[in-house]
């Protein structure tokens, strides 16, 4: 879309797939990059200084849905978090940290879903509203994103569905797309 863009990304793995990803298309002046570090004390201003900007205009958030998935060994990742309390609370480090270099009035999504968990759904998607709520963000939409038929399930519904029934588990298809607006500096 000729949009610069910028991530931070702990796994050092992901960071150079996604590196290879993003220059695999030919985009002449087009700033691509990803930076290996932690987002909750990554020193963003290192992003301001390197590139020679003011702020950023949109931040994506994407993090893991707690410990639904163990991405690494790295006691920094989120997906690591002994509780819900610990992953709430580096998801808020995050959340602060990143949304400093935030332009006023730019807008920034959070991309989640919710996780299932003894017996119950764990609504880690409004737990994670809630966060950016607290940290002063203004909720300016909701969208509610179909997973069922996405590249990822790769026809394997009738897998999933079956796991679920076995194991006695509601059947996600479904993520949220919160979208939030920064009013004020903090």
């Amino acid at each position: 879309m000729g949009r610069n863009s910028i991530g931070i990304e702990l796994q050092e793995t992901v960071a150079a797939e996604a590196i290879e990803r993003i220059h695999s298309e030919s985009r002449p002046g087009i700033v691509a990059d990803t930076f290996v570090d932690d987002s909750r004390t990554f020193d963003t201003n290192r992003i301001l200084e390197t590139y020679k900007i003011q702020n950023v205009q949109f931040v994506i958030f994407h993090p893991p849905y707690w410990d639904i998935i163990k991405f690494s060994d790295d006691e920094n990742d989120l997906s690591n978090s002994k509780t819900l309390e610990s992953f709430l609370e580096n998801f808020r480090q995050v959340v602060r940290n990143t949304t400093a270099i935030l332009e006023n009035r730019r807008y920034c999504a959070l991309v989640i879903g919710d996780k299932y968990a003894k017996g119950q759904i764990v609504p880690l998607g409004f737990y994670c509203m809630q966060v950016m709520q607290q940290e002063g963000l203004v909720l300016k939409a909701t969208i509610v994103k179909n997973f069922e038929e996405t590249k990822g399930k790769s026809n394997q519904q009738a897998l999933w569905k079956r796991r679920a029934l076995q194991n006695g588990l509601y059947i996600f298809k479904h993520e949220y797309i919160f979208v939030f607006r920064k009013e004020a500096t903090r």
